[in-house]
């Protein structure tokens, strides 16, 4: 079953269904989410040089501590809370 067909089979869900499908989607998202917070958690360590694109463009910075799925990089004088999976290593 392909993209369209998925979404063409939506049309004809009731709302409850259509719930339970939301719900089952976000559950498979958050699992993939973690998994790659999990894998890129162990590539990284303190003071490993990273860059990422955030806000004000490509940034280049120093992790400070390493969390659960976000990582503290340190830029300049200023410290940012920063996604392990926008993070890669310099």
């Amino acid at each position: 079953m392909n993209l369209d067909q998925i979404i063409s089979a939506l049309a004809d869900l009731n709302i409850e269904d259509l719930h339970a499908v939301n719900n089952i989607a976000v559950d498979y998202i958050k699992a993939k989410r973690n998994a790659v917070a999990a894998a890129k958690r162990h590539m990284f360590k303190p003071g490993d040089q990273v860059k990422y694109e955030g806000r004000y463009g490509r940034t280049v910075g120093e992790i400070v501590r390493v969390k659960r799925k976000k990582a503290i990089v340190k830029v300049g004088f200023r410290n940012w809370d920063v996604p392990l999976s926008m993070l890669t290593k310099v």
